[in-house]
């Protein structure tokens, strides 16, 4: 069933006929008609699930699960002439025109045997209005069924001009998410459980969209009832940036067929990157998964065992990681052995570093969120897709431009050009796209230029060199990052770029006790 919820003013009492095709082995029964009806509220409107004026509308293929004795059955709608009308039908034999029916909406979200409806983690919106609002009905002997909606409604109005916002994750100190009985399920009055099932579930549930936002606009997301605490909010915008709030320091209260608002003014709402992240989207696989790069490379600081994002992409340590494993030297490190996310200072050639990863990620990194596994390594596939077939959108002139060699502020490396990306004006724009032959002086940018640059989204891998034991060479020569799978026993698969080539990592490694530098990101969707 869809409708669309445009505005919440009341909920209208809306007709379809549900056809039930009755047969058994010899021969087709009777059709028996049920009638759908919609409950009257006044305070929910067009609260179901897609956006159609203020009418509720049965579509093909929308479905509901009717159980009436020992038989249950899904039903898909056949919309008649007028759409608030449908024929639902299966060819189950076993219900009758006065039976007794215990009937859910949306099928997929409920699970009849447990009278139990599952308030999914994601919920989705197209252009606004609310999806899959949750339903059910009872009747007994009557072919009147009646659906009654299981939650209230929190609608998020968002007074933004020039946004577009692709998803909205709201969190509670509560549940908000799981699988919730239905109390009372052969009553007309039945509800949801306080509480999902287990005391498991979710305090998140994040609404997907893609809504652009011109003047105020209204996002609808439905909750079971109950008074929330904690109320906080993370909106994604389309440029990648994130608007945070909360917690909130008073409750919500979530009623069953009403709605709360929520409203945010334009001064409330400021986008930015999640913290320790730059540039723009990277697109790392088929599947379309989308990260995040850290603001620098990685750096271990010895004495205070503290780890730290470079302050900006074209710093490195160089000759300081001679000094690793003592622990009088106060600079940083960032030249890592393989899976040394636990032992960032090992650096002797027979250690046996642990197979699997032993991630980076997995500490607190003061300037990257200071909270353990928000960042990752690469895959060595991932790398691989980085450079070699990822799809981009530049004004380069060059078809899926993905990176160039390149010296920045007086350091070598490689700048990566995001999915999406956009040459500022007034900068001389890059040569030689996708190759190095030409080497890092093919481009050159001072720290200036690269500020724009980096604001524009792009991402710069500087040369930091190599360390073998605690000998440091080929500083400003060569690039070398760790990916997150081995090789074989000795070796792990690593990026690797000089003046003249690039190889990624499905065809470099390198021993594991090499000490290259190490890049995360965070994952994105």
């Amino acid at each position: 069933m869809k409708k669309g919820l445009h505005f919440l003013v009341s909920l209208v009492s809306l007709v379809g006929i549900v056809g039930l095709s009755s047969c058994n082995k010899e021969e087709q029964g009777s059709s028996i008609q049920l009638t759908a009806t919609m409950e009257d509220c006044a305070d929910v409107h067009n609260a179901k699930t897609v956006l159609n004026g203020t009418t509720l509308q049965w579509v093909a293929g929308d479905e509901i699960v009717v159980t009436s004795g020992n038989s249950t059955a899904k039903f898909s709608a056949t919309p008649l002439g007028d759409p608030t009308m449908a024929t639902f039908t299966t060819t189950d034999a076993n219900f009758t025109a006065n039976g007794t029916y215990v009937a859910y909406y949306p099928a997929e979200k409920c699970i009849p045997w447990l009278n139990a409806m599952n308030i999914s983690t994601r919920q989705k919106s197209e252009d606004g209005s609310l999806r899959m609002f949750p339903m059910h009905a009872y009747s007994e002997g009557s072919a009147n069924l009646q659906f009654r909606n299981l939650c209230g409604v929190l609608k998020v109005n968002l007074q933004k001009t020039g946004v577009t916002v692709t998803s909205i994750a709201l969190t509670m100190d509560q549940k908000i998410s799981g699988t919730y009985d239905v109390d009372n399920p052969t009553s007309a009055e039945a509800t949801l459980s306080s509480t999902p099932r287990d005391g498991r579930g979710s305090n998140t549930t994040t609404l997907v969209c893609n809504q652009s936002i011109n003047t105020a606009h209204d996002f609808y997301i439905y909750l079971p009832a109950g008074t929330y605490s904690g109320l906080t909010l993370e909106i994604q915008a389309a440029d990648g940036t994130v608007c945070t709030k909360g917690p909130a320091t008073s409750n919500v209260v979530i009623v069953r067929s009403k709605y709360s608002t929520l409203t945010l003014g334009g001064d409330d709402l400021t986008f930015t990157r999640p913290t320790g992240a730059t540039g723009g989207f990277f697109t790392i696989n088929e599947d379309g998964d989308q990260v995040w790069f850290s603001q620098g490379s990685l750096q271990y600081y010895q004495g205070s065992h503290i780890w730290h994002f470079a302050d900006e992409q074209y710093d490195i340590v160089g000759n300081g990681n001679s000094n690793i494993g003592n622990n009088a030297y106060p600079g940083p490190i960032d030249l890592f052995g393989w899976s040394t996310g636990n032992n960032p200072t090992e650096h002797t050639l027979n250690w046996p570093y642990p197979s699997p990863l032993e991630d980076w990620g997995g500490n607190a990194i003061d300037n990257g969120g200071n909270t353990p596994y928000i960042w990752h390594p690469l895959t060595a596939a991932e790398w691989t897709y980085l450079f070699r077939t990822r799809t981009t959108n530049t004004n380069l002139g060059t078809t899926n431009a993905r990176y160039v060699a390149a010296n920045v502020n007086s350091r070598n490396g490689i700048i990566l050009f995001p999915d999406n990306y956009t040459h500022p004006s007034g900068i001389t724009s890059p040569s030689y796209i996708n190759g190095t032959a030409n080497g890092w002086s093919s481009n050159n940018y001072s720290s200036t230029d690269w500020t724009v640059m980096e604001a524009a989204g792009a991402v710069f891998l500087p040369a930091a060199g190599s360390r073998s034991g605690t000998t440091v060479s080929n500083i400003n020569s060569i690039c070398q990052y760790w990916s997150s799978d081995e090789y074989d026993g000795t070796s792990a698969r690593l990026l690797g770029f000089n003046n003249n080539n690039l190889y990624t990592p499905n065809t470099n490694y390198i021993a594991r006790s090499t000490g290259c530098s190490v890049r995360l990101v965070m994952d994105y969707n």
